[in-house]
């Protein structure tokens, strides 16, 4: 097994605070009250604005925190973390979780910190190294009319 592959794995499996989201679900419950807000993008032809997501960040115990991006019908369309361990990535991205391994598997060198997987369903962007980890997924179809994905943060 590749070295890269055998420390995802740890990482993920040893991350105390687990994540309860998935993409395309309804939002997590990480205990505690989540600070929540919602954002509007400006309606297209006119000035008015619409809110079309809201933003839930917590942090978890092992202080990484983690952003939901959830539209309005209430599905997590977009997922973000940033901290000192991994969060529970199989949890938070679900069922897309087996193409992160399907595309980590096929890396052909071992040892990068930086894994960047472009699908037409999922697109997931890792990267980073001990006590220091960032990264983002969505699902393109998924998300709202006008929302730039590069704000993801």
């Amino acid at each position: 097994m590749r070295p890269a592959i055998v420390l995802m794995f740890f990482v993920t499996v040893l991350q105390g605070a687990l994540a309860y989201a998935a993409l395309g679900s309804a939002p997590s419950d990480f205990g505690g009250t989540p600070v929540r807000a919602a954002r509007s993008l400006a309606a297209a032809g006119n000035n008015t604005a619409n809110a079309v997501y809201t933003v839930s960040q917590s942090t978890l115990d092992s202080g990484t925190i983690v952003r939901e991006y959830t539209d309005a019908a209430g599905k997590v369309f977009a997922v973000s973390w940033t901290g000192p361990t991994l969060p529970d990535l199989r949890t938070l991205l679900g069922s897309k979780f087996t193409a992160l391994t399907d595309a980590t598997g096929r890396r052909t060198q071992a040892g990068h910190s930086q894994l960047a997987l472009n699908q037409s369903d999922v697109v997931i962007v890792s990267n980073g190294h001990m006590r220091s980890f960032a990264g983002h997924a969505f699902i393109p179809s998924a998300v709202p009319a006008g929302f730039d994905t590069t704000t993801i943060e």
